[in-house]
């Protein structure tokens, strides 16, 4: 039985529908204009981009193969290729439009028109040998491949003729035509015509081009099926799957089913917010990879940026964490056991920008995150040594910032500075009266800048290594290792203070109002968007703080299409949608839910039709950049970095649980950004077996009864929590509970450990 509390809400002056706002508006309008998108296995080896014209480019680079030493962007060398052009005569038909299979599978249908003539292309990933549900492992896959569905169309009142060309290339040799295939000089498949619906199939350009020529009939239509074997020989062509492509496409969609079926399950009113939240899960658990000793890696991206990141591995791994997929964001978090440096020092790889010191307390967010949301004290004990070390290793490198500017250091003693893999702009370095203290002192030693930010001391690498050390703590605590918890709380509050103390100093030198929270001891006016780390995860300034409200002002002043410019590389003159995602959780803890919802709502329409961000974009170029990179030299609407960026589909599905459930201080809020027009009248909104860092899962539901009847589901599963419960609604000051009247904040606090039916009526 569920109990029921009934909520008669009483105000003065108040209307539901005089305060209903649109529901966010995704029509894509501010997408780049150099955007791909990608296909690929959940945490395969294998990732296939496919460019706005519909054709297929893959890297033969991958983990389980890396050199020692490989530099950044070395897999964006896309040596393989499939090229599918299409022509009605001798005119080409020409590319529209581009979206995902049902809205959320990570398929991509790209479709080209001529005249009567419409091409559907429908390109999936597919291993016919996985079990629907099953996590894949790093054995999985072995035998996974792509397909290509051709779907032509003819609507016109007579028979029609379109010739398909196909050429391509695999390891950088080019694809000869045999029967129905494309095979490379070193004897492996590019690409087999597996369904020629009649066409005559014929060599071209001295057999580089292998040609389709069918008619298609008056209101008719043909289908054509390829299939791209991943690194396959040709004599072992016989051990491929004899399904047909439509049993392949089956076994696909069902496989990603089963998938998301057994995690968090969650559906909004508004159809694209779920498929947003869908296939951004499953781009998430694409872009892993295992690499040769079975290690899984949470990659940024599927070429440039086909490495790893501590800092969003954070980010990446919470993600795969709060949508229920808890083994895999394990083993990605234990990946990181494994690139620690001996004496401490977590930052690896080189090619991740070292050194970055916020990598360091990404891994070990990493790592406590997974604790809390497993409970998994036995687990927490086998991670611990390295959040030890690395926390060791913090506080001892402190010390290079109190020597640096002092004169009496002798010349071998004097702390060195890193050379970063690229540069942005050197680090102001003010002159300083005598006896006085660098403006970083206390901090971490001189790092590479990232982000648009000089080199130098940022802040933000800072506020992630000292969250380290609060973690550690923690954990020690929950361990029982008073000793380490004595030495890692004074060391927590001792670089607190330096923080504090470093960033009042940085204030001073800011020449614009209101103060705000500056980005670098010495430049304050740097790109902003890991600033707001301070806030979001690691608490060391308040969402309320007078300096996080005087970034937020900045921040707003200079908002382009909706988001935060000057949040990296490009300055004033770019965005980065998906950190802007990410800040908007700093409106969420503000109670600021209309602000987080117009940002997501620029956030969605900065992405890519099938639902895919770059990193940034470019805006106004006629604006000065943060740093005089090549990649900051492009078109308006150009993008910059990987894509699909990681960061932005992670954030996407952090931001969407955290409007609806997110953890503070021990309880659990519930719809702290749920607007009333997300659930119109005689609608739903769920969110069933979600995941909270108190233990266990919750669910939830929404249903807007009627205009003036809400009713909110609670279910804790078990467990006694307490909870909050923001109203999707201004209620005024006046409410009745069981005939009992009393004042509230829009807010109710709840302690449970039962299903309860809440009941909020609106008089």
């Amino acid at each position: 039985m569920l109990r029921t509390c009934i909520l008669s809400l009483c105000f003065v002056a108040f209307s539901s529908a005089a305060v209903l706002s649109a529901q966010a508006v995704i029509d894509h309008r501010y997408t780049n204009t150099d955007a791909q998108s990608l296909i690929g296995l959940p945490m395969g080896s294998h990732k296939t981009i496919v460019d706005k014209q519909g054709d297929l480019k893959w890297s033969q680079w991958s983990l389980k193969r890396k050199p020692l030493d490989t530099p950044i962007g070395f897999s964006d060398q896309l040596d393989g290729e499939l090229a599918i052009q299409a022509f009605a005569g001798t005119d080409p038909l020409k590319m529209s439009s581009q979206q995902l299979y049902r809205g959320r599978y990570p398929f991509i249908v790209s479709t080209a028109q001529s005249d009567s003539l419409t091409l559907e292309e429908l390109a999936f990933a597919v291993d016919p040998d996985a079990k629907p549900g099953e996590i894949p492992t790093a054995h999985s896959g072995a035998n996974g491949f792509d397909v290509v569905r051709l779907t032509i169309s003819n609507d016109g009142a007579s028979a029609a003729d379109i010739t398909l060309k196909l050429s391509g290339r695999e390891r950088n040799l080019p694809g000869h035509v045999v029967g129905k295939m494309l095979e490379n000089g070193a004897g492996e498949d590019v690409a087999l015509v597996t369904e020629t619906a009649g066409a005559a199939v014929v060599a071209e350009d001295n057999g580089l081009t292998l040609a389709l020529r069918l008619s298609v009939p008056a209101q008719g239509k043909k289908l054509i099926w390829i299939e791209l074997p991943y690194e396959w020989p040709i004599a072992r062509n016989g051990e491929l799957s004899r399904d047909s492509g439509a049993e392949l496409l089956a076994k696909a969609v069902a496989q990603w089913d089963a998938l998301w079926a057994g995690a968090t399950k969650v559906d909004f009113p508004q159809k694209e917010l779920t498929d947003f939240y869908y296939s951004s899960i499953a781009y998430v658990l694409i872009l892993t990879e295992f690499d040769a000793r079975g290690d899984l890696w949470a990659l940024d991206g599927p070429a440039v940026y086909r490495q790893y990141w501590g800092r969003g591995e954070y980010f990446q791994a919470r993600a795969m964490e709060v949508a229920g997929f808890m083994e895999p964001a394990r083993e990605s978090v234990e990946h990181a056991f494994h690139v620690i440096n001996d004496d401490g020092e977590w930052d690896f790889p080189p090619t991740s920008g070292w050194p970055a010191w916020d990598n360091s307390g990404g891994n070990a967010a990493a790592v406590w995150d997974y604790y809390l949301f497993s409970r998994d004290k036995q687990w927490l004990a086998t991670a611990y040594p390295y959040m030890l070390q690395a926390s060791s290793w913090i506080r001892d490198h402190r010390e290079e910032s109190t020597l640096e500017g002092v004169d009496s250091i002798p010349a071998g003693a004097r702390p060195i500075h890193r050379t970063p893999p690229s540069k942005c702009r050197p680090e102001p370095d003010p002159p300083l009266k005598p006896g006085e203290k660098t403006y970083w002192y206390g901090l971490l030693p001189w790092s590479y800048g990232d982000s648009g930010l000089p080199e130098g001391h940022s802040f933000s690498h800072n506020f992630l290594a000292d969250y380290a050390l609060h973690i550690t703590n923690e954990a020690a605590t929950v361990l029982g290792h008073t000793n380490d918890a004595a030495w890692l709380d004074r060391e927590y509050a001792a670089f607190t203070t330096a923080i504090h103390e470093d960033v009042n100093r940085a204030v001073t030198l800011e020449t614009i109002t209101p103060t705000y929270l500056p980005a670098m001891p010495t430049y304050p006016q740097g790109a902003y968007s890991q600033t707001f780390l301070a806030v979001y995860p690691t608490g060391l300034y308040a969402p309320d703080d007078p300096l996080v409200s005087g970034l937020i002002t900045r921040m707003e002043r200079e908002e382009k299409q909706g988001l935060p410019t000057n949040v990296a590389w490009a300055g004033l003159a770019g965005v980065w949608a998906g950190e802007s995602m990410n800040m908007a959780e700093t409106y969420l803890l503000r109670g600021e839910k209309q602000k987080a919802a117009d940002m997501l709502a620029a956030a969605l329409n900065h992405s890519y039709t099938t639902n895919v961000w770059k990193e940034e974009i470019l805006v106004d170029v006629d604006a000065p950049r943060a740093c005089d990179t090549p990649h900051s030299k492009r078109s308006n609407m150009q993008g910059t970095g990987d894509m699909p960026e990681a960061w932005a589909n992670a954030n996407l599905v952090l931001l969407l649980r955290d409007m609806l459930v997110n953890e503070r201080d021990g309880k659990l809020h519930l719809l702290p950004g749920l607007l009333d027009s997300w659930v119109p009248e005689g609608k739903t909104l769920t969110m069933d077996d979600a995941p909270v860092t108190t233990g266990g899962t919750v669910s939830l539901r929404v249903e807007h009864v009627s205009e003036k009847l809400w009713r909110v589901m609670i279910d804790p599963h078990g467990v006694n929590r307490e909870f909050v419960l923001h109203l999707p609604f201004d209620p005024g000051t006046r409410v009745r509970v069981d005939d009992k009247g009393f004042t509230t904040s829009s807010v109710l606090n709840l302690g449970l450990d039962k299903p309860l039916t809440v009941e909020l009526e609106v008089q």
